[in-house]
């Protein structure tokens, strides 16, 4: 079945440009012609009327994980629960994010395989929410921050880790390297120069990217040297470490929520939120120097699930260029996952994911919270903010 689809404005993610009266043509999950306009709609099965709405590519959230459930008491414990139980969580969660416009999810750590499971019956249908790309375990040492890894320890060790994740389907490499949070002036590294370049080139291997978990310090500046092209959160990354990424072309992806959406941690003892809060005015101000730097950056919501919309106002609200920001869950976020051939952007080729939202995007950013209309692989997922699932 062909459908067009008519809207007022078209969010041109690889441009950067809104432009008006676009019509989409999609047969089965792809677009297959874009035009503006007046256009002949004789092609089409069905018209679908979205005019005083603007429509985007289907949001990119660049940094979850799947079975972590921030809404939920003390929920980092929570990960040491069964199996079942976190699954059960991460399809909840899913559905969650898809109704928020979220079609892709580029999962950073589940327990188990837990993801690849879920990614699986995603695809085969079985179970609704957004596509997976993922890196499944994320690779941790014992003594390291990061309730949603696995532990593993030394060279050896690490590298058939990272051999058995890409065996069974892992889509990148993920290594945990520093804390989350600054307790002093010196910010701790858990693992080896030796041990991050292992991983990087079993993915080099395999044409593979490797993601870090690194907000600062040496383990940052270990991370860049060896060449993991992507840092996760880099909330207290120097200047001269932010010069370093880009000049080397390595990719950010801004995590926000966790310290500056207070519901995240109305879930945890006060002694845990009170850390983040102390680190806020130096982390705001890492953000600013990010954005202003110039580099290449993806945002994520670091599982606050169906909150990404409050990430990408929050960006613009402390300086960042909302066209840039909204490339950063759209095309540039695509670029992170490996995937922008057939995501991230309205082209023709490429998947007929489709979000829409009534009002001028380009004229009000926070208009991002009305998205009302969602279409995922060619199929309507939520239409008037009721979903189909």
């Amino acid at each position: 079945m062909r459908m067009v689809i008519k809207a007022s404005f078209l969010f041109d993610s690889r441009k950067g440009t809104f432009v008006a009266d676009p019509v989409v043509l999609i047969e089965n999950d792809q677009i297959i012609d874009l035009q503006y306009g007046e256009v002949d709609l004789d092609r089409a099965d069905q018209v679908i009327d979205l005019m005083g709405y603007t429509l985007l590519p289907g949001l990119i959230d660049a940094h979850d994980h799947l079975s972590l459930s921030p809404q939920l008491e003390n929920h980092p414990a929570l990960m040491n629960d069964p199996d079942p139980l976190l699954m059960i969580r991460a399809i909840e969660n899913m559905k969650i994010d898809l109704k928020k416009g979220i079609t892709t999810s580029r999962c950073l750590g589940d327990k188990n395989f837990i993801d690849i499971y879920i990614r699986d019956a995603v695809e085969q249908g079985i179970v609704e929410g957004p596509r997976i790309i993922t890196c499944t375990r994320g690779i941790k040492a014992t003594h390291a921050h990061g309730s949603v890894g696995t532990v593993f320890n030394g060279k050896e060790e690490i590298r058939r880790a990272a051999r058995e994740n890409l065996l069974r389907g892992a889509q990148f490499l993920k290594l945990f390297i520093t804390d989350t949070i600054r307790t002093g002036e010196f910010m701790p590294y858990y693992m080896t120069r030796e041990e991050v370049r292992v991983v990087v080139e079993e993915a080099a291997q395999v044409g593979k990217k490797v993601a870090a978990h690194s907000i600062g310090g040496e383990g940052l500046t270990i991370c860049i040297e060896e060449g993991v092209e992507v840092i996760e959160h880099a909330y207290f990354a120097s200047d001269q470490q932010i010069e370093a990424m880009k000049e080397n072309n390595h990719w950010v992806v801004l995590t926000p929520s966790i310290f500056f959406n207070d519901r995240r941690w109305s879930t945890v003892p006060a002694s845990v939120a009170a850390g983040f809060r102390r680190n806020r005015e130096e982390v705001l101000e890492r953000h600013q120097a990010i954005l202003r730097s110039g580099i290449k950056f993806a945002v994520g919501t670091d599982a606050t699930h169906g909150q990404l919309d409050e990430d990408i106002i929050f960006l613009v609200n402390i300086g960042g260029d909302p066209v840039t920001v909204l490339q950063g869950v759209t095309i540039n976020a695509a670029k992170v996952c490996d995937f922008e051939d057939q995501i991230g952007s309205v082209e023709i080729g490429k998947k007929a994911d489709l979000v829409a939202l009534k009002g001028k995007l380009h004229e009000d950013i926070n208009l991002i919270k009305n998205i009302e209309w969602v279409m995922k692989n060619g199929e309507i997922k939520v239409e008037n903010n009721i979903a189909y699932f």
